[in-house]
C-alpha cells in the first residue's frame, strides 16, 4: 500500500470514527523503548532530547524542553480519531513509570517530567495519579506489594496488556587505525557475551580490526530495555552454578560493573545510551532499534548475521499470553525470570503478559515486549483510555481489517483476542 493510499484510508477511517462527548487529557509515561512508535520522532529533534511529548500544553518543568506528537504516530492517530481528547507521554524509563502508577512512596504523576538533561520526577500531570503507564518490564510480585501499599485504595486493581514487540539494536562507534569508522560488524552470540561479560577488552578480541578499547554503554536508570537485554545475556552467556548475568531492570544489578574495569558508561533512557555511544570512541551499547535507526550516521552491529532492520515478524501464539501471572525471583542457576500466580486478591483476569521465554525464540535474537498499564476502577475517562489502548494494540483499520498506517521500523503489534477482551472489560 503506497503512502497516498494509506493517507486516504486513514482519513476515511478517522472520518467514520465517533467523536467523544467531552475532553480528556490522558497523562502517562514510562518506558522509552516504545516512544518512537507512540509519539513519533519529534522528541529527538530538541537538544537535549525531550522526555515529554504532548499536545495538551503540559509543562515539563521550568527550563526543560518538551515536544509535540509526531504526525501519524500512534498517539497522534488516537487524537485524530478522538478530536476532543489528547494523550501525553513522559519517557521516564519503565521502573519509574511503574513506580508512579503503583503509588510507590515519593513518586507522583504530578512531578516534573523534565528532559534528558535531568532525571524525571513524574509525568508532568495535573493529578497525583496517572491515567496509564508503559513498561517493558512486566509486573513483578514486588510491584504488586507496592500497589497494595500505594494506589490500590484509590484504584482497586491493575490492568496490564502486552502492546508492542520491538527489536533491540547494538549501536557502535568504532574506528580503525586511521580514524575511519568501522560500520560492517557482525558479532556472534559468543562475541556479544565476551563484550558484555568484560572478558573482551579491545575490539580485536572479537575479530573487529581495531585496537580501540571497548567501552560498554548501559542504561543507568531502571529499564525494561535492560530487562530484555539482560534476559538475552542470561539465556546465552551463563554457565556453571553461579550465573554471570541475571535478568534485571537495573543493569548494575544484572552484572557487577567492576568487570569492565572502568570501561563502562551509563546513559538515561534509550536516547541517553545513544548519545553516550555517539560521544564515546570504541563504544557499544544496547537500545531500542527504532531509536538507533533515526540517529543520523549511527552504525550498529548485526548478531549472528541477523539485522534488526530486517528482523521480520515477531511471533506470539495465543498460548504465549499468560493471564494473572507476574514475575517472581529469577532462577538461581539460569538467572532467568520465573512467572508465578498473582496475589489471589488481584486475580481478576485483567493482567496479561507475554511469557518472557518468547523473547528468546524470535528470528532476530534480541527482542522486548512493551506493556500498557492502568487501573480497573475509578479511571478519569475509561472510554478514552480504552480507545488509546486499542489504538496501540490494534491500530486503525480499513473496511477490510487491514492497518492503514505502518509502525516505525523495528516494531510489531502483538495480536491477541485476550488483550482486546481485557481492554473492553477491565478498564472502568
Amino acid at each position: 500500500m503506497n503512502a497516498m493510499i494509506k493517507k486516504a484510508a486513514l482519513a476515511a477511517a478517522i472520518a467514520s470514527a465517533p467523536f467523544a462527548a467531552s475532553a480528556t487529557d490522558l497523562v502517562g509515561g514510562g518506558a522509552t523503548l516504545p516512544a518512537v512508535a507512540y509519539v513519533g520522532e519529534d522528541f529527538t529533534l530538541t537538544d537535549p532530547q525531550a522526555r515529554l511529548s504532548t499536545n495538551a500544553g503540559l509543562n515539563p518543568g521550568s527550563g526543560f524542553l518538551d515536544a509535540p506528537l509526531g504526525i501519524d504516530s500512534i498517539f497522534d492517530v488516537f487524537e485524530q480519531n478522538n478530536l476532543s481528547h489528547t494523550a501525553s507521554y513522559c519517557q521516564t524509563g519503565s521502573s519509574t513509570g511503574k513506580r508512579v502508577l503503583l503509588g510507590a512512596s515519593g513518586w507522583s504523576a504530578s512531578g516534573n517530567c523534565r528532559d534528558y538533561s535531568d532525571s524525571p520526577e513524574g509525568f508532568s500531570g495535573l493529578d497525583a495519579l496517572p491515567d496509564f503507564a508503559g513498561s517493558d518490564a512486566p509486573l513483578t510480585a514486588d510491584d504488586i506489594v507496592t500497589f497494595q501499599n500505594g494506589n490500590e485504595a484509590a484504584r482497586t486493581n491493575l490492568v496490564q496488556v502486552p502492546a508492542l514487540g520491538a527489536f533491540l539494536g547494538l549501536p557502535i562507534n568504532i574506528q580503525d587505525g586511521s580514524g575511519n569508522p568501522i560500520t560492517n560488524v557482525d558479532l556472534s552470540t559468543a562475541e556479544v557475551c565476551a563484550i558484555f561479560d568484560g572478558s573482551a577488552t579491545v575490539w580485536s578480541d572479537v575479530g573487529v580490526p581495531s585496537s580501540q578499547q571497548i567501552k560498554v554503554v548501559h542504561r543507568s536508570d531502571g529499564s525494561g530495555t535492560t530487562f530484555a537485554f539482560s534476559q538475552y545475556l542470561a539465556a546465552n552467556c551463563n554457565s556453571g552454578l553461579a550465573p554471570t548475568f541475571t535478568t534485571q531492570e537495573l543493569y548494575s544489578d544484572a552484572i557487577s560493573l567492576t568487570v569492565y574495569g572502568g570501561r563502562d558508561v551509563g546513559g538515561s533512557g534509550n536516547g541517553g545510551v545513544i548519545d553516550a555511544v555517539t560521544g564515546t570512541p570504541g563504544a557499544i551499547g544496547y537500545a531500542n532499534f527504532s531509536n538507533v535507526a533515526v540517529e543520523p550516521g549511527l552504525a550498529y552491529a548485526l548478531v549472528e548475521g541477523h539485522d534488526p532492520a530486517n528482523g521480520g515478524s515477531i511471533n506470539v501464539a495465543a498460548s504465549d499470553i499468560l493471564i494473572d501471572k507476574v514475575l517472581g525471583d529469577n532462577d538461581s542457576v539460569t538467572g532467568l525470570p520465573k512467572p508465578e500466580d498473582v496475589d489471589s486478591s488481584l486475580a481478576q483476569e485483567c493482567l496479561a503478559v507475554v511469557d518472557p521465554a518468547v523473547q528468546l525464540e524470535q528470528v532476530y535474537p534480541i527482542v522486548a515486549f512493551t506493556n500498557l498499564l492502568t487501573y480497573t476502577e475509578n479511571n478519569n475517562d475509561p472510554a478514552a483510555t480504552q480507545a488509546l489502548f486499542t489504538e496501540v494494540t490494534h491500530g486503525t483499520r480499513d473496511q477490510n481489517g487491514e492497518p492503514v498506517y505502518d509502525l516505525p521500523v523495528g516494531y510489531a503489534r502483538v495480536a491477541s483476542t485476550a488483550v482486546s477482551n481485557i481492554i473492553s472489560t477491565c478498564i472502568n
